[in-house]
């Protein structure tokens, strides 16, 4: 009978251990799903958070370059037009062997104020949202053009589609970052962006001939944007990667999603 009690007593008692070890276990596994969550979750809320920031920074910035453009065209603009229409009058009220240098200055003013607009247009996020990209693209590599400062080409595959205002103002400033760099840094002569619509993507490749740098300096890669390049990259889904070489230029890659 004693015998019969102990093993009934073991019985019980591997019973009640093996509902605790079962219960730990439980409670561990749903334990660790809650902190995963919660992990989870926090990541997601400092991605949104740190998503929000540069959104932010980048409406801070379209703000300003709007106002700068505002200021161009409506202050800058008018006095040199201003300046343009006084050198008109007083150039029939002298002798005619100054009226050429007069007129000379004249169409220097004039060209300056054609440059001008063309950068308040680049420069107005309000532009681009109305004319699009590539009538934007195609403005902005006349202008560099015409400043004779390098050979800019535009290349556009000949299906194509339009892609909502802020992709296509992000993707702009984007490109206007990397011919800006170029221009700036480069010593390049040639610069060419190509735009390739292609099964509701748009792969953009934006290369120059110049100097190009060592990518694996954080010195340069700060100096020419490249964190915000790609901070931007990151909001409208767009995949980015930049290749560049001591003397053998410079290349941007980007991959946007329709």
């Amino acid at each position: 009978m004693e015998q019969t009690e102990i093993q009934l007593l073991v019985f019980v008692t591997t019973i009640i251990v093996l509902i605790l070890a079962i219960t730990l276990i439980v409670f561990f596994f749903y334990f660790q799903q809650k902190k995963t969550a919660y992990l989870l979750k926090q990541r997601e809320t400092q991605l949104l958070f740190e998503e929000e920031i540069t959104k932010s920074k980048l409406e801070i910035q379209e703000q300003a370059l709007q106002n700068i453009s505002w200021e161009i065209h409506d202050n800058v603009g008018q006095l040199l037009s201003t300046a343009k229409m006084q050198l008109n009058m007083m150039q029939f009220t002298l002798p005619e062997d100054q009226q050429e240098g007069i007129q000379e200055t004249s169409n220097i003013i004039g060209r300056s104020l054609e440059d001008l607009r063309g950068l308040a247009k680049s420069l107005n996020p309000e532009t681009i949202k109305n004319k699009g990209l590539i009538t934007s693209l195609k403005q902005e590599v006349e202008r560099y053009n015409r400043l004779n400062f390098i050979n800019a080409k535009l290349e556009i595959s000949e299906d194509f589609f339009d892609l909502s205002n802020e992709k296509e103002i992000i993707l702009f400033r984007i490109l206007q970052e990397f011919c800006n760099n170029t221009l700036k840094y480069s010593k390049a002569k040639e610069l060419i962006v190509n735009l390739n619509y292609e099964n509701d993507v748009l792969n953009i490749t934006a290369s120059d001939n110049g100097i190009g740098f060592d990518t694996n300096d954080k010195t340069k890669q700060n100096g020419i944007g490249l964190i915000n390049i790609k901070s931007r990259g990151e909001l409208i889904g767009a995949k980015i990667d930049l290749k560049s070489a001591q003397n053998k230029g410079t290349m941007l890659y980007i991959s946007c999603p329709k």
